[in-house]
């Protein structure tokens, strides 16, 4: 009942009586399918390290980033450089329980090859990280291992790393964490404001505010919240307009609310009219078969029902007086369902309508899960909801659940022998931070790449070493390794 209360807790701000507590749970593990996401290609391996680099490449400037040298030991920070996207750092690998009786030499290399033979600039990096584990025990162990990566769900297909163990490619559990970065800050009885947590994800400090205390890991193999509550749902199909005449020919909803009683949540509105006094009309562009637009449309009243509306056409999306216009209808059916199969249905939709060519590749229960777990911290549903969802709309959720930053996590056993050691060689493509062009940057052009030592990390390291590959067509400008 622990997660039941956390959940319950955290949508307070609407009326005991409008909620039911959720009473599921899903556990929140993917098995990736390697071979529809494909494979990186694999580096030699060689080294880790401790910080920045910045790079220069025959054709275009690359460059460094941020990293304060007191992570790895060295206290203070040379020549760091801070970047309008960064891409934030390499991590160590770690153990799921801390085991005196394991420590580890870890080495990491940057290849910075070509990605093709008619490449113009080098434009991110191949990256080994390589372990290897050694067991001091008179007992064979069998640890699990967990592999933390920056990245997004939008993003994951090229930012998945892939593992070997022992030479052996394995298929580890994906476990992502919650969004990480901007506005977004960590919340406690401590803190019920989150004004001094926020994060911000433009440098190697904001990882390290996010990680160090271990929270945002256990979080992530936490189970997903579940929302159970039952709500009513008006979904609006069957479109029709004289779009021959009026190609931005729009319908509106109108109606009165009690604000105390009743929350609302959009999918597939472009406008929307709010009073103090309860009034509420939204309204879309009926469907013309050119727009990318989906071809459902969705209003869910969490809390007390609407009694009334009324549907009106419009010439434009200028829904007033005078610019009404007739021939304008859809088909509304009223239903009652809960609120995560509403979710559920409205995801199926948005990616059918808006990434066909490129679905997220993993589970739609992982992605509900996590979009879930978004609305509730951040959403209208949070205690603090963030002012850019005060209005509901569901595509602004599911956007944001894809795009933003946060941490992944990859989970995998291994098996060391007693006296003896194990090897663990992790593959990925890292892209670089940048500055955009055009924005007046002294660094635009210039690439940066990060790596930490320790942060996040359990394990004993007894050597850490790092190198860089495949540097013809690069210049280093600043490091701090």
């Amino acid at each position: 009942m622990k997660r039941e209360v956390k959940l319950f807790n955290a949508i307070t701000e609407i009326r005991d009586d409008l909620i039911e507590e959720a009473q599921e749970t899903k556990k929140r593990f993917y098995r990736p399918n390697w071979k529809r996401w494909g494979t990186i290609a694999a580096g030699i391996i060689l080294a880790l390290g401790i910080g920045t680099f910045a790079l220069f490449n025959n054709w275009f400037p690359f460059g460094g980033s941020s990293s304060p040298g007191s992570e790895g030991g060295s206290g203070h920070l040379i020549g760091a450089t801070t970047f309008m996207s960064y891409a934030g750092p390499v991590f160590p690998l770690t153990l799921e329980n801390s085991e005196d009786n394991i420590t580890a030499i870890r080495d990491i290399s940057y290849d910075f090859a070509l990605a093709s033979e008619d490449s113009l600039r080098v434009w991110g990096s191949g990256i080994t990280d390589s372990y290897t584990l050694e067991n001091s025990s008179d007992e064979d162990m069998i640890i699990e291992g967990i592999y933390p990566f920056a990245g997004s769900f939008n993003g994951l297909v090229e930012e998945m790393p892939t593992i070997k163990v022992n030479g052996e490619m394995i298929t580890p559990n994906l476990y992502p964490g919650g969004y990480s970065g901007g506005f977004i800050g960590i919340m406690g009885a401590d803190d019920p404001e989150g004004s001094s947590n926020i994060l911000e994800l433009d440098s190697w400090e904001g990882y390290k505010k996010l990680l160090e205390d271990g929270n945002y890991m256990r979080r992530a193999f936490e189970d997903y919240p579940i929302l159970s509550q039952k709500v009513t749902v008006y979904k609006f199909t069957d479109f029709k307009a004289p779009l021959e005449e009026f190609d931005a020919a729009t319908q509106a909803i109108s109606f009165t609310i009690d604000p105390e009683k009743t929350n609302i949540l959009l999918y597939g509105f472009n406008g929307g009219e709010y009073n103090e006094d309860g009034f509420r009309r939204y309204s879309y562009f009926v469907p013309n078969g050119i727009r990318r637009e989906t071809d459902e449309k969705y209003i869910i009243i969490v809390g007390e029902d609407i009694e009334n509306y009324v549907l009106q056409g419009y010439k434009n999306g200028a829904c007033e007086e005078g610019n009404e216009l007739e021939g304008v209808s859809a088909t509304v059916t009223r239903a009652e369902a809960s609120l995560s199969d509403v979710f559920s249905e409205i995801v199926d939709n948005y990616f059918s309508t808006y990434d066909a060519d490129e679905a997220i590749p993993v589970s739609r229960d992982m992605f509900l899960g996590i979009m879930s777990e978004f609305m509730l911290e951040h959403g209208v549903f949070s205690s603090f909801p963030k002012e850019r969802y005060d209005y509901g709309m569901l595509e602004d959720i599911i956007s944001e659940t894809k795009n933003l930053d946060r941490v992944f996590y990859l989970r995998f056993p291994i098996n060391i022998p007693a006296g003896k050691d194990a090897s663990v060689m992790v593959s990925l493509r890292k892209k670089p931070s940048y500055d955009f062009y055009g924005s007046g940057s002294e660094n635009v052009g210039v690439q940066g790449y990060d790596m930490v030592t320790r942060l996040g990390s359990n394990i004993g390291f007894t050597e850490i070493t790092a190198s860089l590959r495949n540097t013809d067509n690069i210049e280093i400008l600043n490091q701090n390794f």
